[in-house]
């Protein structure tokens, strides 16, 4: 800016040709008589840099399909780019979506994504003794979410059941506590519509765990018993159930905050969530089956 306010000075005083003044600053005659065009016009304003943005884009992302964007993301505040635009090919049946790049700049645009500091990659080899299924049903992951307090001060503690395989949430139902007895209910229930699985994997927690022999609790000796095969993770390693947690970490998203009013009200909630999840998302190993 120095630089253009100096060669206007001088071309102003008379005593230099505007093409010995362009020879001396580097510039072309034709870039030269620009500026003084704008000195004359604007003033020092006029040798500022100017937006060199298009006047028209004809790649531009169509107003309606960034509200449609807007819209989703709105909906579902956990969705990235790769969901949203599986969502519009697939329900709003637009066959050239916008990249995810360019869904990724529209969802920032308007302040509806937050830049995450990206963790240092840690190599884990995979632990032996747990099975990695090749079939629907064969391994079921098994968890409580960790309970939270609903409005009228009573307790929730949501059940999640997983299939490994295709990811489909099998269950999802708010418990009042996580005693024997009514998680024994809800497997019972469960097996008789979706059949028995070959392997079970859960933590070292209550109910599914104990400090018995074996680390047995009742309701491990009880599928056991089913001819279900049971397999504890290594203790504090959460990792070993990395798709279970994620799917977690939605659900604790959409579907508990804020919490409901009663257990009742709450149930209905998880349920309803948990058929989006198993239905309306878009899900790479659901495509497989």
């Amino acid at each position: 800016m120095t630089e253009k306010e100096r060669f206007a000075t001088l071309a102003q005083t008379g005593r230099f040709t505007v093409g010995e003044l362009c020879a001396d600053f580097g510039i072309s005659r034709k870039t030269g008589h620009k500026y003084l065009k704008r000195y004359r016009s604007e003033g020092r304003d006029g040798l500022a840099d100017r937006s060199r943005r298009p006047r028209n884009s004809p790649n531009a992302t169509v107003r309606s399909v960034e509200s449609l964007i807007l819209k989703e993301r709105r909906k579902h505040p956990t969705w990235g780019p790769k969901k949203i635009r599986d969502l519009l090919l697939k329900v709003h049946g637009i066959y050239h979506p916008p990249h995810e790049s360019t869904i990724a700049l529209v969802l920032s645009r308007h302040g509806l994504s937050q830049r995450r500091k990206r963790k240092i990659g840690v190599h884990r080899v995979r632990p032996e003794h747990l099975t990695e299924p090749t079939r629907p049903n064969e391994v079921w992951t098994v968890d409580f979410k960790g309970w939270f307090t609903l409005k009228d001060g009573q307790r929730c503690d949501p059940l999640t059941v997983c299939d490994r395989y295709s990811r489909y949430i099998i269950c999802c139902h708010g418990c009042a506590n996580q005693q024997f007895k009514g998680t024994l209910r809800v497997f019972k229930k469960l097996m008789r519509h979706h059949g028995l699985p070959e392997i079970i994997r859960v933590d070292n927690g209550t109910p599914f765990a104990s400090v018995a022999l074996g680390g047995l609790s009742q309701l491990s000796v009880w599928w056991i018993e089913q001819g279900i095969r049971v397999e504890f993770m290594t203790p504090a390693s959460p990792q070993e159930n990395g798709s279970h947690e994620r799917m977690h970490r939605d659900l604790k998203a959409e579907a508990t905050k804020p919490p409901s009013k009663n257990l009742p009200a709450q149930r209905k909630r998880l349920e309803r969530w948990r058929h989006e999840y198993n239905n309306d998302r878009p899900h790479e190993s659901l495509d497989m089956l």
